[in-house]
């Protein structure tokens, strides 16, 4: 018995492990769906979901129940059959020690000894036993980790370190970092087409360039490259003449700074928002950023100023609040080269001129690329990239590409007419 025992985790260990994992996916993905749901609240209320979700929820609860029923049953048996077996041993010395007893071969007062010395065999390997059966648990837990560990890692660190030029006190050439893409190809994972095709173009230090177009032109792809979200198939981006994959990635993006259409903040005061683009910001850093992002007057007019929690991915703001949020965060961050992602496309006419105003200030002496479809934000553009199914179709400036009258024309056509329907109405 003791030997049976013994064996009780190699008898039941592949049952219960694979068990284990699939139970450890089904709650995986239950937790996912929750923390959708939550986050996704204003979605689920806006086309009246809640009853699908539900639905969905409840489906997938039974899923976990199915799931892990059959583990709870595995590791129920083995527990009752480890302790029957334990049982039956002591049971068995006992009664082994009685026959022994009686036939004049062992004392009598050795039983007591021998019952005890048998209990006490059998414990820790019982105890074994209940640790072979934690440790299904965990190995489910383990294995959705390796797989995760294991993954592959696209981006790699570099070893080089950026030269960054002096900034120029006279509002020159001298600031920025020359940025530039060589026959450039890009495709998504799990896509066919390609979102960016053998793009050339080149940034010099300092110079503000434009990128402009219809939706999935490429325009935000260019921008995720250069910050190196991901890596081209062919061709490359570099800057100051060396290849990104070169440099390490901690300077990398600590030398660009980032503001998109989309901002994300976290559960966490506005001042801690803030900080993320700068930990080492004093408080008049701060207010400076805040007063060029035009967001002194909103910071003033909450309870508790910077101390105010912003929410779950800054519910409590608005989307231009959110975005202004964006825009302080790279004043703050102060980098040599920015990237503004539709960056004022959640902005009233009254905000985005004021702002504006903040970010032509913040691009003096930074290697700027402008992704935009408003005209007030691209016009005065050193040069504009009209980009058009992953390809550039058009190069220059604002007058010289309105006097082709082609795509950049009918972009610039369109957006007026639909402004003089707007006023109209």
């Amino acid at each position: 018995p003791l030997l049976c025992v013994a064996l009780t985790p190699v008898f039941f260990r592949s049952r219960i492990d694979k068990v284990g994992a699939e139970v450890r996916e089904a709650f995986g993905l239950l937790s996912s769906h929750t923390v959708e749901t939550v986050q996704g609240l204003t979605e689920v209320l806006n086309f009246e979901a809640g009853k699908t979700r539900r639905a969905e929820f409840l489906s997938m609860v039974d899923w976990f129940q199915e799931t892990r029923l059959p583990f709870v049953s595995g590791n129920t048996f083995r527990q009752v059959f480890v302790d029957v077996v334990t049982g039956f041993g002591v049971l068995s010395v006992i009664l082994t020690g009685t026959y022994l007893v009686n036939a004049g071969t062992v004392d009598g007062a050795y039983m007591p000894l021998l019952a005890l010395v048998s209990m006490a065999a059998f414990l820790p390997v019982a105890e074994i036993a209940d640790v072979g059966r934690e440790l299904a648990n965990t190995l489910g837990s383990t294995q959705r980790l390796k797989a995760v560990y294991d993954e592959e890692v696209v981006i790699t660190d570099g070893d080089r370190k950026i030269e960054v030029a002096a900034t120029g006190p006279d509002g020159g050439d001298s600031g920025g970092i020359g940025i530039r893409f060589d026959d450039v190809t890009f495709a998504y994972p799990n896509t066919k087409e390609p979102a960016l095709d053998r793009v050339s173009f080149e940034i010099a230090a300092g110079k503000t360039v434009a990128l402009v177009g219809p939706s999935g032109a490429g325009k935000s792809t260019i921008a995720q490259l250069l910050m190196r979200f991901w890596d081209p198939q062919s061709g490359t981006v570099s800057m100051q003449g060396v290849n990104l994959r070169d440099y390490k990635l901690r300077q990398l993006r600590q030398t660009t700074a980032l503001v998109q259409q989309d901002t994300y903040l976290f559960n966490d005061t506005l001042l801690g928002n803030l900080l993320i683009a700068n930990p080492q910001a004093t408080a008049e850093h701060v207010e400076q950023a805040l007063a060029q992002a035009s967001l002194t007057a909103f910071v003033d007019a909450l309870p508790d100023g910077l101390q105010t929690y912003v929410g779950e991915r800054g519910f409590s703001l608005s989307g231009g609040q959110r975005q202004r949020v964006a825009i302080a965060r790279a004043f703050l961050k102060d980098a040599p080269c920015l990237i503004l992602d539709e960056a004022t496309s959640h902005l009233d006419s009254i905000s985005e001129r004021t702002v504006h105003d903040a970010l032509s200030k913040l691009m003096v002496n930074r290697t700027t690329l402008i992704i935009a479809h408003r005209l007030s934000t691209i016009k005065n553009a050193d040069m504009i990239l009209v980009l058009d199914q992953g390809r550039i179709a058009e190069t220059g400036t604002h007058q010289e590409l309105l006097s082709r009258n082609g795509l950049y024309a009918d972009l610039v056509n369109h957006q007026m007419s639909a402004g003089v329907r707007t006023a109209a109405a």
